[in-house]
């Protein structure tokens, strides 16, 4: 029975980054990051745009192979199609995220982790010798391999979580369903990303064009499904497109889920941790987690590490995992997810004016910033909530 000292299960980017600053920080340990997938980063099931600052913490993307497009404009639609230009530099950037994600796992690799493809963690339990028995498949055999630290990063449908006994449901109101196509030949801003709101489109959610270069184009929404009529996202996402760009050619197509909750209430217990989708570590309002799962697994990483090298890795010891990403970001996920609530019983005429008021503000001068003090003011029911939680 092989003895691992961090066992990672998940190669998104999470995984990676847990598996790549575990070994860094103690690079005396075992670490192995599991993947089930045959390569690293397929299928690509999300929108693949970051933010430039938290891409920055862990790549620089000048130059590489796995930054598809930099982005420096947000245009925000309303309802009724009224574009708002918004005046930011360096937002972000769209990925290509299956040499992104492959890019990361070579890091956690050169630096001296095992790196496994095709090889699933199939079950776990604890049988008193103070490790984790993890049953690993691949190439259709099955052995078992003892963890003193397993970290799960196999995302929104984690099952490591639960082999843990760490409570990771999903409200059905807080799980977007998500469909998206890469478009050709269609015309947009090579250089903005578009996000479109309203029930007739994306109901609870919101339709966006994220460009991967000139005239291609990442193309989707994500719904809440109880909002629906009975259609699902892809039938939205096909009236869309029909409306906004009839000629375009469709190359590509995916599906997933995304959670617009807050983080589980334990993201630990003894000799666990989860991190990224599988914490639901999202952004309530943007549905984005790149950037906080790379954060996440940093975090589990360097904790992990230092649990085994103090010879505790009870539950308490892993406990300071969670409270550092609820100081970080998590606190901060709480505040997102009131508004979100909030937002939720505004109908699309307030979008419609609030977009015709904000494109008074000259467009040099239109920052996110002025876009919400123009909300507040358009519809003060909204200003205990902001008052509540940012004051």
């Amino acid at each position: 029975m092989p003895d691992i000292d961090v066992l990672v299960v998940g190669a998104g980017p999470a995984g990676s980054v847990a598996a790549w600053q575990a070994r860094q920080a103690a690079p005396e340990l075992d670490v192995v990051l599991l993947e089930r997938d045959r390569a690293v980063g397929a299928p690509v099931r999300c929108a693949e745009g970051v933010g430039d600052a938290g891409l920055r913490e862990f790549a620089s993307p000048e130059g590489t192979d796995w930054a598809a497009r930099k982005i420096t404009r947000v245009i925000f639609l309303a309802p009724d199609g009224t574009e708002v230009k918004v005046a930011e530099r360096n937002v972000g950037w769209v990925l290509d995220r299956t040499r992104f994600d492959a890019h990361l796992a070579a890091e956690a690799r050169a630096a001296g982790a095992e790196v496994l493809v095709a090889t699933e963690a199939t079950g776990m339990s604890r049988n008193g010798d103070g490790r984790w028995h993890v049953r690993v498949k691949s190439g259709g055999i099955e052995e078992t391999w003892r963890a003193r630290v397993v970290i799960g990063a196999d995302g929104v449908e984690t099952m490591v979580g639960r082999w843990a006994g760490l409570d990771t449901r999903v409200p059905s109101r807080d799980m977007e369903s998500c469909a998206q196509y890469v478009l050709q030949g269609i015309a947009c801003d090579p250089d903005a990303i578009y996000l479109q709101f309203g029930d007739a489109i994306a109901p609870g959610g919101y339709a966006w064009i994220f460009p991967k270069g000139i005239g291609v184009a990442n193309v989707g929404l994500g719904l809440v499904a109880l909002k629906t009529n009975g259609r699902n996202a892809r039938q939205y996402l096909d009236d869309w497109i029909d409306r906004r760009y009839p000629g375009a050619a469709r190359t590509g197509y995916t599906v997933g889920g995304v959670i617009v909750h807050t983080t589980i209430k334990q993201t630990f217990t003894d000799g666990v941790l989860i991190a990224g989708d599988a914490a639901h570590m999202i952004n309530p309002l943007s549905g984005g987690g790149i950037v906080n799962a790379m954060k996440a697994g940093r975090l589990a990483g360097c904790v992990a590490a230092s649990a085994i090298r103090e010879g505790d890795t009870g539950a308490r010891r892993l406990s300071a995992y969670h409270h550092s990403w609820m100081d970080l970001l998590g606190d901060d996920h709480l505040k997102y997810y009131k508004i979100k609530q909030a937002l939720e019983d505004l109908d699309d005429s307030f979008f419609n004016g609030l977009a015709r008021t904000v494109n008074k503000i000259p467009e040099g001068k239109r920052s996110l910033g002025r876009i919400f003090t123009h909300a507040l003011i358009k519809h003060p029911q909204l200003i205990p909530i902001a008052a509540k939680f940012f004051v």
